[in-house]
């Protein structure tokens, strides 16, 4: 079926409201309510055009830059910061998978494999298996446990085997895999566990203090990671493509006790909670005169309590003072022994090899998270809220605002590796494409160490045709389709690592008052008096200090009012200067990349121009890659080149509804195969015209047909037109 926006007088007008474009129903019904507006003289039908799942061995393969096997320069290690094996830096350009997608069958697990390697990720997380997975969608299926109706604690052969299986495939490919621990198991009845309605969700926070579950998070990790993979000989402790392994996902009772999750708790664990509270305030007050001339507080309030160690846990809206300064201490107390005790019994207990993490900043304490192997952190633009059948979600570029970028900065602590192991502009947002090429530039200039798309798949089924959730990436064609120009800047290193840092002293001290006082655990450069965008200029970082700390440099270049910033190594250029039309661009000499709103603009990226034609949103991603690192022509060298453009991309008969002037969601999720939009656009090359060929290429890379060259000067000319059909070209420069 056609699409229905098909050949639009001039006269129609299509309003970008902060630098968005919803199409809905029927083209009359196009917004037009905002002081801008672009005009679209003509678009042409979208197209069928889902990714092949396989890994052809054709321009669009990177799996060259795989150093299989995962592991062959033994295990992955901190020092100075960074990722290192015995070869050197490492490192990793990354996705997830969720839930049953954990659990391929051996068919499934052999494509899964090269299709990821095919596309440069050389690591994966494996996130969401220690529960059944579902959502308002979809059907729950199955996870590591077994279907048992007595106990949640026992590992299903039949799951472990094709993991164990995939996990072998990975490592073959150069994939290295980041396990999680504790991510969704909520423990109940089955396993003596009580009010499983009125705990927080998936047991987050509660499982920081409660023995008896961390009792049981130490026995599922015991049993998972000393298993012996048959596909490899070696148990997951000592299996040197395990990199990462990960204690427990988004969770941390400061974070629970700030959103007042704590001050529902049913017993037994709040009687738990205050009797660990009481035993704090025993261990750091000697006498109950102690205690009331601290607090300031009149004796005949608390002594009783204190006798009978019942002084009550403090609720979440209680104003400062110095019994909520010392709640906070007692709080910071119970998730360092958490932390701590699991990263030791992982460490010494099991003797496992791999780096280990706690959870993700924002979340809790740095000071606490960085006592462990590395830092982690989680970012979203525009995720869905609620994630339920009330759900909307943001429809708006983060071009404009680069908001994510130096936010993620601004928190990384230095001294330190530092990953992102959650990212995603999730569907249907219909900027999704920028997200992973804007991460792994300023990833590489930030010198970040890894960074993990979430997610590549959440089910059983391998092969869609269609967008069925929000986080998957494996049947968006958008944004897989640029993930070779993504392995190349981030893991290739195409995009330089700046030389220059700035980063803030942040005093515990200092940090903790605040943090009782603003109940905020956040802290980043900002802090300091930084100006966050300075992170798409230079590295940024934190500097966690227990004693006094240097004041910031004064004197710092103002970038408040500035529009366009060029990264210190030159490769990298934020364009604000046109109000909600903003573009990034990067430029090397083996990846160029343009991402934002032409709005009729020549785009310069060395040798390479580009003048992009109408779009349905006034917005494009078009990437450019050699495929094997020998430049656009310039030189003369033969190379061949990857050039991919994408606009607009949807199920087939999905339907938009908007919800506000920046909110949309679907009425129809539609069905498949993905339709995308053909990009118009002007190449002008350095290659001799005559030397020079391109070709449209069809869903698995390969070519479909001959398009034109031009002669331009001393250079080429090649005209992008929807009419081929196509998100992918090969360049093939001789």
């Amino acid at each position: 079926m056609k699409s229905p926006f098909i050949s639009i007088s001039k006269s129609l007008t299509l309003c970008r409201c902060i630098s968005r474009a919803i199409l809905i129903f029927f083209p009359s019904f196009f917004l037009s309510s905002c002081s801008q507006h672009f005009k679209i003289e003509e678009v042409s039908p979208l197209f069928s055009f889902v990714i092949s799942y396989d890994g052809p061995d054709n321009v669009t393969n990177m799996s060259h830059l795989l150093d299989a096997p995962a592991g062959k320069h033994g295990f992955v290690r901190a020092e100075n910061g960074h990722f290192v094996n015995d070869a050197g830096r490492v490192w990793f350009n990354a996705t997830n998978l969720t839930g049953s997608a954990n659990f391929p069958t051996h068919d499934q697990a052999d494509l899964l494999a090269e299709r990821l390697s095919r596309f440069g990720f050389n690591a994966v997380r494996l996130h969401y298996m220690d529960a059944n997975y579902g959502n308002f969608k979809e059907e729950q299926e199955q996870g590591i446990f077994t279907s048992d109706s007595t106990t949640q604690r026992n590992l299903d052969p039949e799951q472990i085997d094709k993991m164990d299986y995939m996990i072998a495939q990975f490592k073959k490919r150069g994939i290295y895999v980041n396990l999680n621990l504790h991510v969704a198991r909520k423990l109940d009845d089955r396993d003596g566990f009580t009010g499983i309605d009125q705990r927080p969700p998936l047991d987050k926070g509660v499982d920081n203090f409660v023995p008896r579950m961390i009792s049981l998070q130490k026995e599922y990790a015991k049993d998972l990671l000393t298993h012996v993979n048959p596909y490899t000989g070696l148990a997951y402790t000592d299996e040197p493509s395990i990199a990462m392994v990960e204690i427990n996902n988004e969770n941390a009772l400061f974070n629970q006790y700030l959103n007042g999750a704590i001050d529902k708790l049913p017993d037994p664990y709040r009687t738990e909670l205050e009797k660990q509270w009481n035993k704090w305030l025993h261990n750091n007050y000697n006498s109950i005169g102690e205690l009331v001339q601290s607090w300031g507080v009149d004796i005949n309030n608390v002594t009783e309590n204190y006798k009978t160690s019942t002084i009550p846990v403090i609720r979440r809206d209680s104003a400062y003072s110095p019994a909520v300064g010392d709640f906070f201490k007692f709080i910071y107390q119970v998730e360092q022994d958490y932390w701590t005790g699991l990263y030791d019994y992982l460490k010494k207990d099991l003797e496992v090899k791999a780096l280990v993490s706690g959870t993700q900043l924002r979340y809790t304490s740095p000071f606490i998270q960085s006592d462990l192997d590395y830092v982690d952190i989680h970012a979203y633009w525009s995720h869905p809220s609620p994630v339920s059948p009330d759900w909307e979600i943001g429809n708006i570029s983060m071009v404009n605002s680069m908001n994510n970028i130096h936010e993620m900065a601004v928190q990384r602590v230095d001294s330190k590796p530092f990953t992102i192991s959650e990212y995603n502009h999730p569907f249907p947002n219909q900027y999704g494409a920028e997200a992973q090429p804007m991460l792994a530039a300023y990833g590489r200039l930030q010198g970040w160490d890894g960074i993990f798309q979430y997610t590549y798949n959440h089910r059983l089924d391998f092969e869609p045709q269609a967008m069925t959730y929000f986080f998957d990436m494996i049947a968006r064609t958008d944004v897989i389709a640029h993930m070779p120009a993504c392995a190349a800047m981030f893991l290739r290193g195409d995009v330089h690592e700046a030389i220059e840092s700035i980063t803030a002293e942040i005093s515990h001290e200092v940090y903790f008052d605040s943090l009782s006082m603003s109940k905020k655990v956040r802290v980043g450069i900002d802090a300091a008096g930084f100006d966050p965008r300075l992170s798409l200029i230079k590295k940024t970082a934190v500097i966690l200090k227990n004693g006094p700390v240097d004041k910031p440099v004064n004197g710092l270049e103002s970038i408040e009012n500035q529009k366009v910033i060029t990264s210190s190594t030159g490769e990298i250029v934020w364009n604000g200067e046109k109000e909600n039309a903003a573009y990034l661009t990067v430029n090397t000499p083996n990846t160029k990349l343009f991402t934002g709103f032409p709005e009729g603009r020549t785009i310069e990226l060395g040798g390479v121009t580009l003048d992009i034609g109408t779009t349905r949103l006034g917005w494009a991603t078009i990437s450019f890659v050699s495929k094997n690192a020998s430049g656009f022509g310039e030189s003369g060298e033969s190379t061949n080149i990857l050039l991919t453009a994408t606009g607009l991309v949807e199920n087939k008969g999905m339907v938009i509804k908007e919800v506000s002037e920046t909110k949309i969601k679907l009425t129809d999720w539609g069905e498949g195969p993905i339709q995308a939009e053909g990009i118009p656009a002007t190449i002008n090359l350095p290659s001799d015209s005559q030397k020079t060929k391109c070709y449209a290429l069809d869903s698995r890379g390969d070519r479909m047909m001959e398009v034109p060259v031009f002669e331009n000067g001393s250079g080429s000319k090649i005209l992008l037109k929807p009419e081929y059909q196509t998100v992918w070209y090969e360049i093939e420069i001789q």
